[in-house]
């Protein structure tokens, strides 16, 4: 018994150790730096863990100091572009017209680091999206492909669309499917409209309806999620994609499969991956075509995905961390 017990230390002991082997294999080393200025514009939600960020790497290079114009995600790429600023923070990825800016000025397409996960449910912090129906539907869980089926460009636009084509039977077989979403003019409708269908860019119209951020008679923000989710509530039939901050007792949100099988929105399947409609937050760089990064963004950007960046990450806000994986891929974009 006590040999048993003994070898099972014993590997506790060497797992925990390779574990650290592997946390120390990502740690930040700090390098000597010329003292200069880091400069970034971009994303104003993402404020906290920048500051967090900056206050850290300090501890390792107090010669660096930092300059912060966070006036929101549109206007990051313009510092880039114009070379007032040498990072771009960014909460979804960069769009095709701010890439063809970049890639008109300097003749190569800026480099994007995905640096956080988005939140699980804040909204303004990139969450990810859930997919809703009813609490009167039977739909238990939904594929990718069945969304892309029910949602994407139809080959006949005017056949219907039921729910059978999510798996239901019986008498929710041949019910109509109405459906409630993001504007695809807005960064969160464009990223929506990329997951489900690709390189494909249009809605099957006949049963998709878009919301955007509108202000109410009384001047409050009346935001899309919540719109979405309250046009939900109000239709058996309908099937939405909106954050889980906007849950209520008249709908449930079903777990989504993606490559593999279908899991829950959870901030563990957020972090590990698993969840095909979680976000990614960005900082975008300008790396010229042939030359390495420039040296006070590499470190940083260094520390930014070293496990004391990582951690920050969590202390700092509602922002999820990367998996390891993450961290590697992205790690290898800056060699």
């Amino acid at each position: 018994m006590r040999s048993g017990k003994a070898n099972l230390a014993a590997l506790a002991f060497a797992w925990c150790a390779t574990c650290m082997a592997q946390q120390a294999g990502l740690a930040y080393s700090s390098e000597p730096l010329a003292p200069k200025v880091i400069r970034s514009w971009g994303d104003g939600a993402m404020r906290d863990t920048m500051t967090a960020w900056e206050a850290g790497f300090r501890k390792h290079h107090p010669e660096i100091a930092f300059q912060d114009t966070l006036l929101g995600t549109a206007s990051g790429m313009a510092g880039i572009i114009t070379g007032t600023s040498d990072l771009s923070l960014m909460g979804r990825p960069a769009t095709a017209n701010e890439v063809m800016g970049f890639e008109w000025v300097f003749r190569v397409k800026p480099l994007g680091i995905r640096v956080m996960n988005g939140s699980l449910k804040t909204e303004g912090e990139t969450p990810a999206l859930a997919v809703f129906v009813s609490r009167r539907n039977p739909l238990k869980e939904i594929s990718m492909e069945q969304l892309a089926s029910l949602l994407g460009c139809p080959a006949d636009p005017h056949a219907p669309v039921t729910w059978a084509m999510a798996g239901l039977g019986g008498a929710w077989k041949s019910r109509p499917v109405h459906a409630f979403l993001y504007d695809d003019q807005t960064g969160t409708g464009a990223f929506l409209q990329r997951a489900i269908q690709e390189k494909r860019d249009c809605w099957n119209w006949e049963v998709v309806r878009e919301f955007k951020d509108r202000i109410r008679a009384d001047g409050q923000t009346y935001p899309a999620a919540e719109q979405i989710a309250d046009a939900l509530a109000r239709d058996p039939y309908g099937i939405a994609v909106s954050t889980l901050q906007y849950t209520s007792p008249a709908v449930k949100a079903v777990p989504v499969a993606g490559l593999g099988a279908a899991v829950p929105l959870t901030r563990e399947s957020v972090v590990d991956g698993t969840y095909p409609l979680r976000r990614g937050v960005y900082i975008y760089i300008n790396r010229t075509k042939d030359r390495p990064v420039d040296s006070k963004v590499l470190q940083f950007l260094r520390f930014v995905l070293s496990p004391e960046g990582q951690a920050l990450v969590r202390s700092s806000g509602d922002f999820l961390p990367l998996n390891a994986n993450e961290v590697e891929e992205q790690l290898k974009k800056l060699e």
